[in-house]
């Protein structure tokens, strides 16, 4: 595996460590994270092939050398086939979710729709009501990743904002 980007709470650099390590030790570390959008408002959900877990439409862990966006645009292409599609940037946020992972994430949207999933990282996809996601989140939390709970809640606060 490769290494990624240590970072303290207010995302500045502190070093680079293995995945492992900053799983392992539950170092702060960067995750990119996008939502596609449809003309609907909705957004794409992605059940985990891992686990089953939903998740963002696409994330991943930024990696040495990458900036958030070109993690963002790596993680969209490698797990949904979606490329040359422009992102825009909603924010930073935390993990909420109390886990042994601390994750930073820096949170895009785009319109786009999926193109060939990557069966190894993505069981499935579909499309949902955001707000309704929210709601199914607090009822069964079990379901959802953690990440995918912060990164929600900073998607509905800015999309309520007027920001998109």
């Amino acid at each position: 595996m490769s290494n990624v980007i240590w970072v303290d709470e207010n995302d500045n650099v502190l070093g680079e460590i293995s995945r492992e390590q900053a799983h392992d030790k539950n170092m702060l570390h960067r995750v990119a994270a996008i939502f596609l959008l449809n003309d609907r408002g909705e957004i794409l959900v992605n059940e985990r092939a891992k686990d089953g877990y939903l998740d963002h439409s696409s994330a991943g862990h930024v990696e040495v050398g990458e900036s958030y966006l070109i993690a963002a645009k790596r993680e969209l292409e490698e797990e949904l086939g979606v490329a040359n599609v422009e992102l825009h940037e909603l924010g930073l946020t935390k993990e909420d979710d109390k886990s042994d992972r601390r994750h930073i994430y820096k949170v895009f949207i785009c319109r786009a729709l999926p193109r060939a999933l990557n069966e190894k990282e993505v069981k499935s996809v579909f499309w949902a009501n955001p707000a309704a996601v929210l709601e199914d989140m607090k009822k069964s939390p079990e379901k959802y990743t953690g990440g995918f709970k912060s990164t929600l809640n900073l998607f509905l606060k800015e999309r309520n904002a007027g920001r998109f």
